[in-house]
């Protein structure tokens, strides 16, 4: 049998963190999450989730530089950006940057999760296909 799916989840708000703790882990998945930008970095170097769903507006780092040092690492899983900003400039930045996907405070879960799926799927292509000779 293989290993429930993991989510990070990284936001300050903790009523944010707990509705998607729920949500997810009733579909399936294992959740973990960080309340600030060093400790989401800190997991994901020891180990890796297979998603990370990320704040921009946090203490200390925002989202867009935890964004920035996750897309650094080697094997930097899929993000994507859960936020109260609307999507203009903001939107266009992260996904240049490679955020997966960005969507806006109040979110539609059915939405969040179809985004997460595609996330791991475009993931699991990626890994499949740097694994191809």
């Amino acid at each position: 049998m293989s290993r429930p799916r993991r989510i990070l989840i990284v936001d300050d708000d903790t009523s944010i963190v707990g509705l998607l703790q729920q949500f997810f882990e009733s579909t399936g998945y294992h959740v973990e999450f960080a309340l600030h930008g060093g400790d989401a970095l800190t997991l994901i170097q020891h180990d890796p989730p297979d998603v990370v769903l990320l704040d921009i507006a946090m203490p200390g780092l925002d989202g867009v530089q935890v964004l920035q040092r996750i897309l650094a690492l080697e094997a930097a899983p899929p993000v994507i950006i859960v936020t109260g900003h609307e999507e203009g400039a903001l939107s266009v930045q992260t996904r240049a940057m490679g955020a997966f996907d960005y969507i806006t405070k109040p979110f539609d879960l059915s939405r969040l999760s179809r985004a997460v799926d595609a996330a791991l799927a475009s993931a699991s292509e990626d890994t499949d296909s740097s694994a191809a000779p």
